[in-house]
């Protein structure tokens, strides 16, 4: 059981958020393989003050998705706090704060991490963000900007602030701003806020790309849950995988070439579906790459599915490759 303020899950782990990845399409796959809840991409907070916005398929929530989450950035606790109600009156149900984008473009408009400089802005968004919805809120931060002493004190600032305001839950990502993902998480950064504050839920992320590691870290941290990001790119059986795992079972065996084929295109269906025809082939080529990993002519399959124009040659590409109706 993952308790999320009010929503409760009846499993340890989630889909997080990626921006450019979590779309309609993932999100449901996701689901399909045991994800108990997926979250959009971050969105900037001025964008969901646009009704049309909430309507793109990237961003808008359908009923068969729920629980589904939505991840916000900005800077201003009132555009926050805006966009926080029109998602929530959109059916998102529940909110998550980025305080923890490493991407170049967001620090130098002074949004994701780079906020981490800033514990009383931060806690002020949340404040306001909190006071403007009823659906439970988390908060999604780095251990820091970078290594230095006054960027952990910051981020102890932040953690502390959250947690004695009781907030529904913390998102960790063991790794600094600076680090991007290089590395190794520090998952005893992780571990060491959830000492500290063993009522509050604590998720940890970071370097989670198999079920083995994941489970492994929920086990050796004593966190409440995991948010598993990169390791579910084209490689939704991660979830499956987990679920069985955690229930003492045996691993299940790896899926079959023929299985990935049918999952690579009903994944690719699905984006045509949400997309205009020739940004659909585009857009699904880095989920191709991730799939490919498991094809035993990986290098071949990602040459052919890298360089391939239009949808049905992609689907010729899957077939010949997978053989996948």
């Amino acid at each position: 059981m993952l308790r999320l303020g009010t929503l409760e899950l009846s499993k340890p782990y989630f889909q997080a958020s990626l921006s450019g990845y979590t779309d309609r399409a993932m999100r449901l796959l996701g689901k399909e393989f045991g994800a108990p809840l997926t979250f959009t991409g971050v969105m900037l907070d001025k964008m969901t003050l646009h009704p049309t916005v909430l309507k793109r398929p990237d961003f808008s929530a359908q009923e068969d998705e729920h629980p589904v989450g939505a991840q916000i950035m900005g800077s201003s606790a009132g555009l926050m706090s805006r966009a926080a109600k029109n998602l929530e009156a959109a059916g998102y149900d529940l909110i998550d704060l980025n305080f923890a984008c490493p991407a170049p473009k967001v620090l130098r408009r002074e949004r994701g991490g780079y906020l981490l400089n800033q514990p009383e802005l931060v806690l002020e968004i949340y404040r306001r963000v909190r006071e403007a919805v009823r659906c439970p809120v988390l908060m999604k931060l780095r251990i820091g900007v970078d290594g230095s002493e006054a960027a952990r004190e910051n981020f102890r600032r932040i953690y502390e602030g959250a947690c004695e305001e009781g907030i529904d839950a913390l998102v960790i990502h063991g790794r600094t701003v600076d680090q991007k993902y290089k590395g190794h998480a520090d998952w005893d950064m992780v571990a060491e806020v959830k000492r500290r504050y063993p009522r509050i839920t604590v998720i940890g992320s970071g370097d989670l790309m198999t079920a083995e590691a994941a489970v492994e870290r929920l086990r050796s941290s004593g966190v409440d849950g995991v948010a598993i990001a990169r390791g579910a790119i084209g490689n939704p059986w991660i979830f499956r995988e987990l679920d069985c795992l955690l229930r003492g079972r045996p691993k299940p065996e790896p899926p079959s070439v023929t299985e990935q084929g049918e999952v690579l295109l009903k994944h690719f269906n699905m984006v045509t579906q949400l997309y205009a025809r020739r940004k659909a082939f585009l857009y699904f080529r880095k989920f191709a790459v991730r799939y490919s990993r498991r094809h035993p002519h990986r290098k071949a399959v990602q040459l052919d599915l890298m360089t391939v124009k239009g949808e049905q040659a992609v689907r010729d590409k899957i077939r010949q490759w997978y053989g996948a109706d």
